[in-house]
């Protein structure tokens, strides 16, 4: 409500409260998340409601409260391939999550890691999918290119808050 007490702030008092307002007063926010059936987890999505809901603009031309501008960016990992996550929607689902988290609190960078690998060895598992031997077998070789991407895009951020303050590169 306007010039309520309440404006801009979350009215729910309690564990969360601390840290939605430790939030605020950030310069950078990395969330990640398991994509599970096309979708960030639940408990993200529960968090980013809480997250995101005081500024929310109900009609989407800017005129609800808005936090500082601070980077943001989501990181979100699924086992489908990058072809299964594009047929499926699920790019979409996410590129249009990514979009309103930038949107509301001043941009947000998207990095999605495809076609993980969910065990060291699938042999001990129900996994009834073609790419079990192949997946097996490529474990410590994907962590290090995912892990590479996510530290990359760590540099990136931090490099975009830092070079304003400072004047340096």
């Amino acid at each position: 409500m306007k010039d309520s007490k309440s404006f801009e702030h979350c009215t729910l008092n309690d564990e969360l409260k601390p840290l939605l307002e430790s939030i605020e007063q950030s310069d950078v926010l990395v969330l990640g998340s398991p994509v599970y059936y096309g979708n960030l987890s639940g408990q993200m999505r529960s968090f980013t409601d809480r997250l995101l809901f005081k500024y929310l603009d109900y009609g989407g031309a800017g005129t609800g409260p808005k936090p500082r501008n601070f980077k943001t960016a989501l990181i979100a990992s699924m086992n489908v391939t990058d072809e299964i996550s594009f047929t499926r929607g699920f790019k979409d689902t996410l590129d249009s999550f990514s979009e309103m988290m930038g949107h509301t609190l001043g941009s947000c960078e998207l990095l999605t890691l495809t076609n993980t690998v969910l065990f060291d060895d699938y042999s001990k598992y129900v996994y009834p999918m073609p790419d079990k031997d192949e997946k097996s077998n490529r474990n410590a070789k994907i962590s290090a290119v995912d892990l590479q991407r996510a530290f990359d895009l760590g540099v990136r951020l931090i490099k975009s808050v830092m070079i304003p303050k400072t004047g340096q590169k």
